[in-house]
């Protein structure tokens, strides 16, 4: 009977996990703030203490949980609506530098040190500071730059060419396997596929990890690789 009762407050538990996520929305876990990554792990962690409680103490876990899904939805809500309140519970975007000046002050507010900014630097693809005219630090904790407008790549606007809007592409096959209704949306069938892939060299679907294919027909094809690839990055 305990084994029965554990199943069922764990499956009680996800159903109301999964509902105060629906509740909150998708920022939740597109755009952690300091408040969402808190609350969070405070959320998941009352959903673990629920998913082993019994008798009185289960349903006070409940209400717990109920109670902080609520509150960070009501908070949420308030933040879409009142830019003051948002100021208060996601923060102000921080600027770090700016013009080749470094603002020591604005790092001590976001508890940052010069090492771990410039890591940051680094891992946007700016191993020279002198690159960056101005670096803003989000109030999830991502760093934006904007580039120094002579270092930064040419766009073809600069360079006064005309080019056609890329638009995303779509898996049309995936593991060995057509995904007959991507196909479908793309106005294309099996017979228009499989005569693309043996234009390419490739006729058998089972050997495509992965195919993508554009609104405009131009097919991509990654086969299945039968070695294992060399790791030269140690």
């Amino acid at each position: 009977m305990d084994f029965v009762r554990t199943a069922l407050t764990a499956l009680l538990t996800i159903v109301a996990l999964f509902a105060i996520t629906k509740l909150i929305g998708y920022r939740q876990l597109a755009q952690l703030s300091t408040f969402d990554y808190i609350n969070g792990i405070t959320i998941g962690s009352i959903g673990a203490e629920l998913s082993v409680a019994e008798g009185k103490e289960f349903w006070e876990w409940l209400i717990a949980l109920i109670v902080f899904g609520v509150v960070t939805w009501l908070l949420s809500v308030a933040s879409d609506r009142s830019v003051k309140i948002r100021r208060v519970v996601s923060g102000r975007a921080i600027v770090l530098l700016d013009n080749g000046k470094i603002y020591d002050k604005n790092f001590k507010r976001a508890h940052m040190d010069i090492h771990e900014f410039q890591m940051e630097c680094r891992k946007s693809g700016y191993f020279d500071l002198s690159q960056v005219q101005t670096a803003v630090l989000e109030s999830n904790g991502s760093i934006s730059i904007l580039p120094v407008s002579r270092t930064r790549p040419a766009t073809p606007e600069d360079l006064a060419l005309a080019v056609s809007q890329e638009t995303m592409c779509a898996n049309v096959i995936m593991d060995g396997k057509i995904m007959d209704k991507n196909l479908q949306n793309l106005g294309y069938d099996v017979t228009w596929l499989k005569k693309q892939l043996k234009r390419k060299g490739e006729s058998t679907v089972s050997d495509i990890f992965l195919a993508t294919c554009t609104d405009d027909g131009v097919l991509t094809v990654f086969p299945r690789a039968d070695k294992e690839h060399r790791d030269i990055l140690e």
